[in-house]
């Protein structure tokens, strides 16, 4: 019989120790534990790892987040009495001091220096950090703890929490800490408890090896990948918890795959000698009739006379089992629905800015072009920099001369930046072509997500609009909106204003190319049939034409030809095969200068003209 799983404090105070034993396993995320607890980890952890010190000094406990710069973490300036110095940041470690413990609250939220720190230098061999010609090289020993709730986990980098090895779930952590304070002390604390909790301290010792059966037994409990972490994280837990054991044995790897939400999975090996068996042969079976002879069935039995028995009970319906709630998984970078962010580990690779850009959140700081948005404090400390050279420095035991402001200190905010690609989706629903457009789709709407692309939709002809004869439009920062999937997803609907439509697009690239620092790169995509019955006039005025005719058609044709005037802009004309008008879609692919390509797989259904 299998062990049962531990409880979550007993494992995760299990991998905690562990973690303060062995510095290869690098760190370790918690997800959905209370944030009130991750500072009580921290210092347990911070303990531990200063009991293995001779001297018995606890490593420094440091917390990262959003607001955390590069310079915080490497190289820093300091000012002292000789003036500016660099220091070490708070990961450059010294080879006689302990290891410092990083915690992050949330690793979802934490900035960008903050994870790419976390890629670089955890579980890495050495390290180094080069800035204003002063180094440091050390080897990373610091033990990082983060939780991160684990519905947000799957949208993080692979890449991020592959350097997280050591996994565990905090439900019901917080019960069973207020079970123990119920059971015990009433005042208890929360880091007293959980030291109480803590297992026997696990003394630093010198890696053991594998022995041969645990080392088939950690490659077939780790699924092969692109990274071999896993299988490094699992045979190097298992040798922390083999305790004095000479070798790392199979046990050890079991109980290890059992902290990590692995499965250790017997390895195969030779089939073993078939052994004589003394249970009873078993019984034939059944006579197969055959086909080919008529089977006539046989009569039932006579019912016999006389009073009638007592009724048979039946017996009463059993109900099924219980299942038990699945366990989550503590991969969620493995699931389907994982998607995380592309390039989520480094800025955005392209940004400009321009005028009517300053309105954006700020970027960092700049030198002053104008007076507009002064940072005063880089301002004050630019110029703090040279106030020994312009001789305005305060003197040692009395106060000196104010600080010298020049024009050449002034610095200002700089706005965020602002996409060099966009992407403007023209989608006809009334035709129907976006059921069958997916495929088709799917190539541009995977560049838009990877250049970050600013995203303008123009949709028309669907059963939820407000207004059949004019076309819709809304703009959105990121392909990950939610207002994008429910346009590709709409029902059909009757009125198909196209040229109303093909304006609008034609205005929202106008607007993209609106400024010299615009998008470098924009991309049109039509979704259409060709077909329109609405006129433009009927569009703005919102007037029920009669007797439209082509006027529709041309209205559409003659607002689409001032794409092709509009520079670097790329067109494509995704239409559904049809036998009606076919010529109306490579008319609109023509007219914006742009290719065609049309799609098969739509719904039959009655085509003719639009209503």
């Amino acid at each position: 019989m299998a062990a049962p799983p531990p409880q979550p404090l007993q494992g995760l105070l299990t991998l905690l120790d562990c973690l303060a034993a062995d510095h290869r396993l690098g760190g370790m995320v918690v997800f959905d534990l209370d944030a009130s607890l991750l500072l009580e980890l921290g210092h347990l952890l911070a303990e531990r790892m200063g009991h293995d010190r001779p001297d018995g000094r606890a490593p420094d406990v440091v917390v990262l987040g959003a607001g955390t710069t590069a310079d915080d973490l490497w190289l820093r300036t300091v000012t002292d009495h000789a003036g500016f110095a660099m220091r070490p940041g708070v990961l450059v470690e010294d080879s006689d001091g302990p290891p410092p413990v990083v915690l992050v609250p949330d690793l979802g939220r934490a900035g960008l220096p903050v994870v790419q720190a976390a890629v670089t230098s955890l579980l890495a061999d050495t390290a180094g950090a080069q800035r204003f010609g002063h180094g440091f090289d050390w080897q990373p020993r610091a033990r990082w703890l983060t939780t991160v709730p684990l519905g947000a986990a799957a949208q993080l980098s692979p890449h991020l929490l592959d350097r997280f090895p050591l996994r565990a779930h905090a439900a019901g952590i917080r019960a069973e800490l207020d079970a123990l304070r119920t059971a015990g002390a009433a005042t208890a604390d929360d880091r007293s408890l959980l030291r109480a909790a803590m297992p026997p301290d696990r003394a630093r010792r010198s890696p053991v090896p594998l022995s041969p059966e645990a080392a088939r037994l950690v490659v077939s409990s780790v699924p092969g990948g692109p990274s071999r972490r896993r299988d490094l994280a699992l045979a190097r837990l298992a040798g922390a918890l083999s305790g004095d054991a000479p070798r790392i044995l199979p046990e050890h790897v079991r109980r290890a795959a059992g902290l990590l939400g692995l499965t250790a999975e017997t390895p195969p090996g030779p089939t073993p000698p078939a052994t004589p068996s003394t249970e009873p042969p078993p019984e034939p079976p059944p006579e197969v009739p055959d086909p080919a002879v008529e089977q006539v069935p046989a009569p039932p039995p006579p019912r016999q006379a006389g009073p009638p028995g007592p009724a048979q009970q039946l017996p009463a319906a059993t109900p099924p089992p219980e299942r038990p709630a699945p366990t989550p998984s503590l991969y969620p970078e493995d699931e389907p629905s994982a998607f995380p962010p592309f390039a989520s580990l480094r800025p955005a690779r392209r940004s400009v800015t321009g005028a009517g850009t300053t309105r954006h959140h700020a970027a960092g700081v700049r030198a002053a072009r104008s007076l507009r948005s002064l940072a005063v404090v880089a301002t004050l400390f630019e110029a703090a920099k040279f106030q020994r050279l312009r001789g305005t420095a305060p003197r040692p035991g009395g106060p000196g001369p104010g600080l010298a402001l020049r024009a050449s200190d002034l610095r200002e905010y700089r706005p965020g930046g602002q996409s060099e690609s966009a992407l403007v989706l023209v989608l006809d629903h009334s035709s129907r072509a976006t059921e069958a457009a997916a495929a088709a789709l799917a190539p541009h709407l995977r560049w838009a997500y990877r250049e970050g692309a600013a995203v303008s939709v123009v949709e028309f002809g669907h059963a939820d609009t407000s207004d059949e004869l004019a076309a819709e439009h809304y703009r959105a920062t990121t392909l990950l909106d939610p207002r994008v999937v429910r346009s590709l997803t709409r029902r059909p609907g009757l009125a198909s204003p196209l040229a109303h439509a093909m304006d609008l697009a034609v205005q929202e690239l106008r607007r993209h190319r609106r400024n010299r620092t615009g998008p470098h790169e924009t991309v049109l995509v039509v979704v259409t049939d060709g077909r329109g019955n609405v006129p433009l006039t009927a569009s703005l005025l919102g007037r029920v034409p009669k007797g439209v005719g082509r006027e529709g058609v041309t209205d559409a044709l003659r607002a689409a030809a001032a794409v092709r005037r509009l520079p670097r802009v790329q067109t494509v004309v995704i239409a559904p095969e049809t036998h009606v008008y076919p010529e109306l879609a490579a008319r609109l692919a023509e007219v914006t200068g742009g290719r065609l390509v049309t799609v098969a797989g739509l719904p039959r259904r009655a085509e003719g003209p639009s209503r």
